[in-house]
């Protein structure tokens, strides 16, 4: 037997649905608060568009010190890379990579980026971002060799490199070179080079002994120029930079 409707419980049923209708979309959305992973992610390009492929990205905190590795990830065939990050570590981060392979620097250091970097931040309310990196413009490339003058045993010294209109030194860069060595320079800037090693004279671009003598090299984007750099000895000569212990390059 068919079910008969009067029109007022037809009226109080539409009521009563209006009603919890009107309650639901009255409701606020839900916060999380329950958040344990931060996430960056993005994409990182070449000057041209197109994706670069095992490029290696950074997301380092910024204006806090931590006590561990930096964040990282490389890219993959499209570019994409994905960065999970502690919610212990959320705060303000600059995202930046790097393709040392071909000649894009670390753009972490200040020395390259002056600074410029993109910047995020994550918090428990906002806690994913993504961003798209592009590389470039490429830096300058020293090329060549390191060995002292007289026997051309093979060295590896120590670099410094510091931006000719920084008096104070703020932006600068040191570490170790190989005796087969690739330096990246950043481009269209005066850059002052020194090399130097326990034993050793200091040697100043572009082959010079004394300090005053010593002149920026300044190349463009891309820009690679050789460099064959002879070390003349001197026992007295205590820079800093050891000779490595039991190394064969020790003469």
């Amino acid at each position: 037997m068919p079910m008969i409707w009067s029109k007022s419980a037809i009226s109080a049923t539409v009521t009563l649905v209006l009603g919890l209708s009107a309650g639901r979309q009255s409701e606020k959305p839900v916060v999380q608060t329950n958040v344990e992973m931060g996430l960056i992610d993005g994409t990182v390009v070449y000057e041209d568009g197109r994706p670069t492929k095992s490029a290696i990205v950074y997301a380092s905190p910024l204006g806090r010190p931590i006590a561990a590795i930096i964040p990282q990830a490389e890219t993959d065939e499209t570019g994409y890379f994905r960065i999970d990050i502690p919610i212990s570590w959320f705060g303000k981060f600059a995202v930046v990579a790097k393709k040392e392979d071909e000649d894009y620097p670390d753009m972490s250091q200040q020395f390259y980026s002056e600074g410029k970097f993109k910047t995020i931040t994550l918090t428990s309310g906002h806690p994913a971002e993504t961003i798209i990196i592009r590389l470039g413009p490429k830096a300058g490339v020293l090329v060549g060799t390191v060995a002292e003058v007289v026997s051309n045993t093979p060295l590896s010294p120590c670099v410094e490199f510091r931006r000719a209109s920084e008096p104070n030194n703020f932006l600068r860069v040191s570490g170790s070179v190989k005796p087969q060595y690739k330096l990246l320079i950043p481009p269209d800037t005066d850059i002052l080079v020194n090399i130097s090693l326990d034993g050793y004279k200091t040697w100043y671009y572009p082959g010079r002994i004394d300090h005053a003598a010593a002149t920026p090299v300044r190349l463009g984007p891309g820009e690679k120029k050789t460099l064959d750099i002879r070390l003349e000895p001197d026992a007295e000569v205590k820079t800093g930079c050891p000779k490595p212990i039991n190394s064969r390059y020790t003469p």
